[in-house]
């Protein structure tokens, strides 16, 4: 059942999100393991997954300063990109969406989506692109602080980790189970990081990489969760991207096709597919060494299906 984010309220969103369903996975991919994943891919259909949770403070916070424009940036198939245009239409923001490299012929189908959406484009070369952390980058667009609230790539400040904090905690107030770990995929690592900074200690954190920026996703996990006393509870799985951001092996395809054959769940490849090919080929042992009992493991679902329109044979 697809939710929608019809206010932009906190009231409104915490109460869409504690109403996320968790759905149980019955695989034979996870032979001794009680796995769930949390729909958050549900909460709604444009401003979905993590990337609902990263917004929520960052729009809030836009319109208490009375901005009337959100400034962003991404690439060609990025999600956060697709959910910052939709929510500027939904919530009466306007936007502009910096876009790594030069522009297109023909537009990705997720950049037509921003554009739809009122989304204005401005491209610059991925040289310019790789100064997205510095204080210049945003000149070349005459970016106008009066008016404009930026949010860097991926929602990755301190108002997205606000939200995803929200998000631990609903997850420990909702959980069907105690779950000893949480698993999810890793572009930028703050929603990892903030994860692990609220959820209980009995719950560990495992991020899938799914970028070959390991360091940096290092760092930004450990920004978050530098406060948790056991630090062996937040973990990193390398290799898991199949060849790059956006790359899919044949094996990948595969563990798609199942997910949606055998469990009526959609994944994407970028995200979503390389995180449950990592459990599969990841987990730990199945059995809680505590009390022997079987281990509960909860995966996110990021969201972000409609990148699967982007899917090639690389």
């Amino acid at each position: 059942m697809i939710r929608y984010l019809t206010e932009l309220s906190l009231e409104h969103f915490t109460e869409a999100a504690r109403n996320i369903p968790y759905q149980q996975i019955h695989s034979d991919l996870f032979p001794g393991l009680n796995v769930w994943i949390r729909r958050d891919d549900l909460i709604d259909p444009l401003i979905s997954g993590n990337k609902a949770y990263k917004l929520i403070y960052n729009l809030l916070e836009a319109r208490k300063q009375g901005k009337d424009t959100i400034v962003t940036c991404g690439g060609a198939w990025s999600n956060h990109i697709h959910a910052t245009a939709a929510a500027g239409q939904r919530f009466g923001f306007k936007t502009i969406g910096i876009i790594r490299g030069e522009r297109p012929p023909k537009l990705s189908a997720m950049l037509q989506d921003a554009e739809r959406f009122g989304m204005v484009l401005r491209f610059i070369s991925r040289k310019e692109y790789r100064n997205r952390h510095q204080a210049e980058f945003l000149e070349p667009i005459g970016f106008d602080p009066d008016s404009s609230w930026f949010v860097p790539e991926g929602g990755a400040n301190s108002e997205g980790g606000r939200g995803v904090q929200l998000l631990g905690r609903i997850i420990t107030e909702t959980a069907p189970v105690i779950f000893d770990e949480c698993w999810l995929p890793c572009g930028t690592g703050l929603t990892a990081g903030a994860l692990a900074s609220v959820l209980p200690q009995t719950t560990s954190v495992t991020g899938v990489a799914v970028v070959r920026d390991e360091p940096g996703i290092r760092l930004e996990i450990k920004k978050w969760a530098d406060q948790v006393e056991d630090q062996s509870k937040v973990d990193l799985i390398l290799g898991g991207h199949h060849g790059g951001y956006g790359r899919v092996s044949e094996s990948l395809r595969q563990t798609m096709t199942e997910s949606e054959r055998k469990e009526k769940l959609a994944l994407d490849h970028v995200y979503g597919a390389k995180l449950m090919s990592a459990l599969t080929h990841c987990a730990a042992e199945p059995f809680n060494e505590e009390n022997k009992r079987q281990k509960n493991i909860l995966i996110l679902h990021t969201g972000g299906v409609q990148g699967k329109r982007g899917l090639t044979n690389n």
